[in-house]
C-alpha cells in the first residue's frame, strides 16, 4: 500500500469556513483512511469531524498517521485556538462491525493525548428533519499554547461556546431545551471548562434527552 497523504484537499465550505481532507491511499489510489476537518475561522476552532479507516486496514497505524497530520500540517495551516473531535460515548453506543468500537476509539484518542471537555455534549441535528445524537463526547486534541488565564487542566470556555452556538444554529432551530441548558451551564462554571482523562469512562459526561436516564 502507498502511504500517500493528501494534505491540500481544502475546499470552500461557507463564509468564514473551509473543509480539510487528508487521506492515505492504496496502490490504486483508493482511500484506506480519511480524516476530515471543519474549520471555523470566526471562532478559530478546528473540528476533526470524521476519521475512519477501512476495516481491513485497522490496527495498521493508518489512524495514527492521520493524527500526525492533524497535529502537524493542519495546525500549521489553520493555527486554531482549539482542535476538537466528537466521538461516541462507550456507555451510549455499541460496537459495530462497520463503524468500529467506541471504547477502542476512545483508547486510540487517549494514546494521542486527547482529553474530554467536561460538558454533556450532543451532536446537533446536522440538517432540517434530522435528529440529535446524544451520548457523545467532545474531545480536545490540541490547543494553542500560552492562552492567558488557562491552566493545564482547563480551557477557556469562550472559543468552545462560540463553536457550539454556531454548530447548533447551523443545523437545527436553536431552542433552549434541557440538553442545551445543561451544556450552557457546564460552560458557565467558574474557572473554565475542565479537561478530563479518558481512562475512566463512567466519570465522563453523558448527554441524554429530557426524561431519559443515564445508561
Amino acid at each position: 500500500m502507498t502511504a500517500g497523504l493528501v494534505h491540500e484537499a481544502v475546499r470552500y465550505q461557507r463564509p468564514g469556513g473551509s473543509v480539510a481532507v487528508s487521506a492515505v491511499l492504496d496502490d490504486a489510489g483508493v482511500p484506506e483512511a480519511v480524516a476530515v476537518g471543519e474549520w471555523d475561522a470566526a471562532g478559530r476552532v478546528l473540528l476533526l469531524s470524521y476519521l475512519t479507516v477501512r476495516p481491513r486496514s485497522r490496527s495498521g497505524g493508518l489512524g495514527g498517521l492521520l493524527m500526525g497530520v492533524v497535529a502537524g500540517a493542519w495546525q500549521e495551516r489553520f493555527r486554531p485556538l482549539l482542535t476538537l473531535a466528537e466521538v461516541e460515548h462507550p456507555l451510549a453506543h455499541k460496537a459495530d462491525g462497520e463503524r468500529g468500537d467506541p471504547a477502542a476509539r476512545l483508547c486510540f484518542y487517549a494514546r494521542h493525548g486527547a482529553r474530554a471537555l467536561d460538558i454533556p455534549y450532543f451532536q446537533p441535528a446536522l440538517r432540517p428533519g434530522a435528529e440529535r445524537v446524544h451520548g457523545m463526547l467532545l474531545l480536545v486534541l490540541a490547543r494553542a499554547s500560552g492562552t492567558e488565564g488557562e491552566r493545564p487542566d482547563t480551557v477557556d470556555p469562550g472559543p468552545v461556546r462560540s463553536f457550539l452556538e454556531d454548530y447548533l444554529l447551523s443545523g437545527e432551530e436553536h431552542r433552549a431545551d434541557g440538553p442545551v441548558l445543561r451544556m450552557r451551564d457546564a460552560l458557565a462554571r467558574p474557572g473554565g471548562v475542565r479537561l478530563l482523562p479518558l481512562d475512566d469512562v463512567r466519570a465522563l459526561p453523558l448527554s441524554v434527552p429530557d426524561g431519559a436516564a443515564r445508561p
